[in-house]
């Protein structure tokens, strides 16, 4: 599974191009929305490894890592934070929901383990992608393991280009080029060049 550095750089792309900018100027603090809520929620996933540590008992892509958890975990937070931001629950739904699923579409295509449990509690069947997109870690060989050297430089890309995409996509708008944009202009005669 993905680390937390590709979760979160995840998250903080998508927080760019998702619509968070009518809540940040709602709220007055850009940085919070734009930049924070969406790297907490697209890691926030990962965070069963807390009650694993206390209890010893394996948690990790559990309940934690299926929709049943993502839509519950979307709905109360976009509830509460409608509430104290005095913002949309719908909108705020929809954010948490996709940034939340991130998490779970990057675990999915990784390449190792059984895969999610995506349809816990109703169903204990594992789903995987054919296709593996990020290299396994094993977690068994300890955090400081010569092994993790592939999946860190890989996931070192992967945040590298994406950190790349935003960076662009702010380069363009601010030269009045937006992306995806496409300026014509008239030769003499009505032709177009």
């Amino acid at each position: 599974m993905p680390s937390p550095l590709a979760h979160s750089v995840s998250g903080y792309v998508l927080g760019k191009f998702l619509p968070l900018d009518k809540l940040s100027n709602h709220r007055g603090k850009k940085w919070d929305v734009q930049i924070f809520y969406p790297v907490i929620v697209a890691a926030a996933a990962d965070l069963d490894f807390i009650p694993q540590l206390i209890t010893g008992n394996i948690y990790h892509r559990g309940l934690t890592h299926s929709l049943t958890f993502t839509i519950i975990f979307s709905a109360i937070v976009g509830l509460i934070l409608s509430y104290l931001w005095k913002f949309s629950f719908k909108q705020l739904f929809l954010f948490t929901l996709i940034l939340y699923s991130s998490h779970l579409l990057l675990d999915v295509f990784t390449k190792g383990g059984n895969g999610l449990q995506l349809f816990l509690p109703f169903s204990d069947r594992y789903f995987k992608s054919p296709v593996a997109i990020f290299p396994g870690v094993h977690h068994s060989r300890g955090l400081w393991d010569y092994s993790h050297i592939i999946p860190l430089t890989f996931e070192l890309i992967y945040s590298a280009l994406l950190l790349w995409v935003v960076s662009w996509r702010k380069t363009s708008l601010i030269e009045g080029r937006g992306a995806g944009s496409i300026i014509m202009t008239k030769k003499e005669g009505g032709k177009e060049e």
